[in-house]
């Protein structure tokens, strides 16, 4: 049976294209209104506008708190979150990475989620009811050469910052999970392809048991259950989508 999210508002962030994209689109499929998030107000629109009715566009830099007061208010009536923004696009290892590069990827994929989970955390456990999915990744359980070291630290504290969430709220009607994708073809892995002469879609298939790379609406279909009535009882865990890889 199809989950019902009638009635209900979420907020996704790096919702421009991707898996983020994705999720607001699974959400609005099953009745949701979404506030689709990313910094260019162009894009932001325009996106807004592909997904249809019940979408509508924030556009602004989240990790200024004046923008996520002004999100908040704008989504005041949010009660699903969904922490989708983050990424990295340059490889680097403890060797050669940068104190800069470290800190904007601890900023970007791990302090944002906590900074936007307590800030939509208040009215949330207000009205007893709230879900929260926060987007990993793979290297979280599986690091592998190639990545970056400061984005692989920031998401398998993305992990343990939920894990820790979820026991906090469980008896306020309020859930948080994790979905760990895999590799997802994607806009943003072909950025990251035409700044890596190593890396190709094809090498990167050939390390998945299922032979191939993910699709970002294979990652966006678990969500409409995380956020709804049926998966309350979900709560704390990491939901991971990587065509077997982990396990190769």
């Amino acid at each position: 049976m199809k989950a019902s999210l009638a009635g209900h508002t979420a907020v996704v962030t790096g919702a421009r294209r991707g898996i983020g994209a994705a999720i607001a689109q699974a959400l609005l499929d099953h009745g949701a209104e979404v506030i689709v998030c990313g910094r260019d107000v162009a894009q932001m629109e325009a996106t807004a506008r592909a997904l249809g009715p019940g979408a509508t566009a924030f556009a602004g830099d989240l990790a200024d708190p004046a923008e996520r007061g002004r999100l908040v208010t704008a989504a005041a009536a949010a009660d699903i979150l969904v922490n989708n923004a983050g990424g990295f696009l340059r490889a680097a290892t403890t060797a050669d990475c940068t104190p800069q590069e470290w800190a904007e990827q601890i900023a970007l994929n791990l302090t944002l989620p906590f900074e936007l989970c307590r800030a939509f955390l208040p009215q949330m456990t207000r009205r007893g009811w709230g879900r929260i999915v926060n987007v990993g990744s793979v290297v979280a359980e599986a690091p592998q050469l190639g990545n970056s070291i400061a984005y692989v630290a920031a998401k398998a504290g993305l992990v343990g910052f939920t894990r820790q969430l979820a026991a906090e709220v469980a008896g306020s009607g309020v859930t948080a999970n994790v979905v760990n994708p895999g590799t997802i073809h994607t806009e943003h892995l072909s950025d990251y392809f035409a700044t890596s002469a190593a890396a190709s879609a094809q090498a990167l298939a050939a390390r998945i048991p299922a032979g191939r790379l993910g699709r970002a609406e294979e990652v966006a279909a678990l969500v409409p259950y995380l956020v709804s009535d049926a998966g309350a009882f979900a709560t704390g865990s990491v939901f991971s989508i990587n065509g077997g890889a982990v396990h190769a």
